[in-house]
């Protein structure tokens, strides 16, 4: 196994300015060493905060990132976006016989750890960053001990959870012990006194919670535990902020295939040259790769949404386009959701959205973007995301103002959930740019020009072809 580092020129200054609350954070983590649970609410920033540590303590090199797969790319944008860092993203579950490991930070996720193993535990990290850390709550499965061995050795280790604890203080565990082993050894030990062990015909049983204020205190002082609530730091917080979210797609080859096609035939068919009847053509096959790219992505945005369901109380809006993702996402959350798409009646959109702003019970609103964008008030949500793209920015920032409006008092999050090294990919940088905005937000001034968008977006498309 050969394994070679290459070194860049690193950039002292963060590219992304943090809030007060986040560099208090980071002090926090420098107190601890580098060995902290990261437990803030979804939409703070833990991610940034893991990486703004990093960026400040260069020594801490190389880097191992494990997330869920759904989560692999963003990172790897992120890490790019507010730091320059440039990482390894691992795949598959056949390593290479020689890895060639060309920069400090790798990103891997937990469901292919196991054949990577020989070439993470001989990299010899510094730094072990575990996100979504509610993934080791069961201390038996095979991804806990992978991460455990992993963490053996590594000095530093952050634990990224907006929910640590899901359901009893057991799936705790491993995170701590993870972190801390001196303080947390024995999970037997720890679940005496904190998980209401109880012996009956079958064993031992782990599912009570006791001592939770002294197991609260253990947490902030041994494990430095960093937890905000948006609330806690609603005052720094702009109204809103807009996010992309990269996510993978399933079947890419086949992705790639009809996107090679579509490049060809746009190559011979140049936007200047075409008739009438070639720009129909041209938004039809445009379209359809734009609807591909949705649909493979549809698994991440369900790993996605149940994040959001797990690390919060709060409710959230979804808009697409197409029935072949609307209906599917409705479906699958069907006891907890309504739906309003152009087939929906006047007074079935009025039951949804009276059902949505007043039952604690019902937390997702799916709609479609042009039915259900205008109009509506949906404020009892704080969250939105887009599962599709449209062709206009205008269309993006009216669905925004759904939640973004009079009546609403706290800060909104809108998430751009992009398929990654998709044509959405590429029409959201388009977006950006016609919204005036820099990094990885979006400004939704202006309604904008979708012709434009459209030639832009051929534009875009035939550099890839070239390249």
């Amino acid at each position: 196994m050969i394994i070679s580092y290459y070194t860049y020129r690193r950039v002292k200054v963060t590219l992304t300015i943090p809030y007060h609350y986040q560099l208090k954070d980071v002090r926090h983590i420098q107190r601890f060493k580098g060995r902290a649970l990261i437990a803030n609410e979804m939409g703070l920033g833990k991610t940034f905060e893991a990486l703004l540590w990093m960026q400040r303590n260069p020594k801490v090199r190389p880097v191992i990132v494990v997330c869920p797969a759904s989560l692999k790319w963003n990172w790897e944008h992120e890490a790019l976006t507010h730091i320059n860092q440039r990482s390894e993203v691992l795949e598959g579950t056949k390593p290479p016989e020689r890895f060639y490991l060309h920069h400090e930070m790798v990103i891997i996720n937990y469901d292919i750890l196991r054949p990577w193993m020989e070439y993470l535990v001989s990299l010899k990290a510094q730094l072990l960053i575990i996100d979504e850390s509610q993934y080791l709550a069961d201390r038996k499965t095979k991804r806990t001990r992978a991460v455990k061995e992993l963490s053996k050795n590594t000095p530093h280790i952050l634990a990224l959870s907006g929910t640590p604890l899901v359901n009893r203080p057991a799936e705790l565990w491993p995170t701590l012990n993870i972190l801390n082993s001196k303080e947390f050894p024995s999970f037997f030990d720890y679940a005496l006194h904190h998980c209401g062990a109880k012996r009956n015909h079958w064993g031992w049983e782990f599912k009570g919670a006791t001592h939770l204020d002294e197991l609260h205190q253990r947490l902030l002082t041994t494990c430095g535990m960093i937890r905000h609530l948006k609330s806690d730091v609603l005052k720094e917080l702009p109204e809103k902020i807009r996010q992309i979210l990269l996510l993978p797609i399933s079947k890419p080859k086949f992705y790639q295939k009809a996107s090679t096609n579509f490049l060809r035939w746009l190559a011979e068919n140049q936007p200047e040259k075409l008739s009438q009847a070639a720009k129909a053509e041209r938004l039809v096959r445009m379209g359809y790769l734009k609807r591909l790219a949705a649909n493979l992505k549809l698994k991440a945005v369900f790993e996605w949404i149940d994040t959001f369901l797990a690390e919060t109380e709060g409710k959230l809006v979804i808009y697409g386009i197409h029935h072949k993702i609307l209906r599917p996402l409705h479906k699958r959350y069907n006891n907890m959701s309504v739906l309003i798409d152009g087939a929906v009646s006047q007074n079935q959109r009025r039951l949804a959205v009276k059902t949505f702003q007043r039952k604690d019970s019902c937390r997702l609103f799916f709609g479609n973007i042009r039915a259900a964008g205008i109009g509506l008030n949906l404020t009892s949500a704080t969250t939105m995301a887009f599962a599709e793209l449209d062709w206009t920015p205008g269309a993006h920032k009216q669905a925004e103002d759904r939640i973004h409006r009079i009546g609403q008092n706290l800060q909104t999050s809108c998430y751009y959930l992009v398929a990654k090294d998709t044509i959405e990919e590429k029409l959201v940088k388009i977006i950006q740019n016609k919204q005036s905005v820099s990094n990885n937000t979006l400004d939704g001034q202006g309604k904008g020009d979708s012709l434009a968008i459209f030639d832009l977006l051929c534009m875009e498309l035939l550099k890839e072809k070239t390249n």
